[in-house]
């Protein structure tokens, strides 16, 4: 169980901006894909600004802010606001999709070059579009297109093109035609959904992307990651 988290924790670190790259999804960077630095002993890998993550569980609730105990069994004090954002990857299904969902997808090529889905994570587009801030750009979002991974597996991420038809999904890439994603049922479908602030409650384990609070220490929350159930 504890290994599970550990590893949502490390998806919830892709979810709220701290970290990007194609170790989320167990696979190894490909050549075509920028590398960090290797980070040393002790070392924390770097972040942008002066944003920060805590990953822990809640120890208490006070009106606004709550306490995390981290791993290391430090309390933090986490305040939250107006513009703080609360969201969970749960189990999702594919009739949820829609178009314009940003997906991020693990698939096998066949040698008849079709592509069958393995995994796929859907961001509906109204949660990627408050992320991104208008932008369109997501922090820690997934790089669109379509590259290689290990042996017959393939990454493909970018905007659905349609919604979800004939148990398949279309992905529009930045280059060339849509791409045409089959999805049968064995594949696992997560999605991401909003969560109300109010609804954080003692217990609940969370990571927290946020920066100094400006008195009295500890963070002001910019996203707060809440894992959803665990998947076998």
């Amino acid at each position: 169980m504890f290994k599970r988290w550990r590893w949502m924790a490390g998806i919830a670190l892709v979810a709220v901006g701290g970290l990007a790259g194609a170790q989320a999804w167990g696979q190894a960077p490909t050549p075509s894909q920028p590398q960090r630095p290797a980070q040393g002993p002790g070392q924390r890998p770097a972040f942008r600004g002066h944003a920060r993550p805590v990953i822990g569980t809640i120890a208490s609730v006070s009106g606004s802010s709550f306490v995390v105990t981290t791993w290391a069994n430090r309390p933090i004090t986490v305040q939250t606001t107006a513009t703080t954002r609360v969201i969970s990857q749960q189990q999702g299904a594919l009739t949820d999709l829609q178009s314009g969902d940003l997906v991020r997808i693990m698939a096998t090529k066949a040698a008849n070059n079709s592509v069958v889905a393995v995994r796929l994570s859907d961001t509906p587009a109204a949660i990627a579009a408050a992320r991104s801030g208008g932008t369109g750009r997501v922090p820690g979002g997934p790089r669109g297109g379509l590259w290689g991974g290990r042996g017959t597996m393939v990454m493909i991420a970018g905007p659905l093109a349609a919604a979800p038809s004939g148990g398949a999904v279309t992905v529009a890439l930045p280059a060339g035609p849509p791409l045409a994603v089959a999805v049968p049922s064995t594949a696992h479908i997560s999605r991401t959904v909003s969560l109300p602030v109010s609804g954080l409650a003692v217990g609940t384990h969370v990571a927290v992307l946020g920066t100094p609070a400006a008195a009295g220490g500890g963070l002001t929350a910019v996203t707060i990651f809440v894992p959803g159930a665990p998947s076998h």
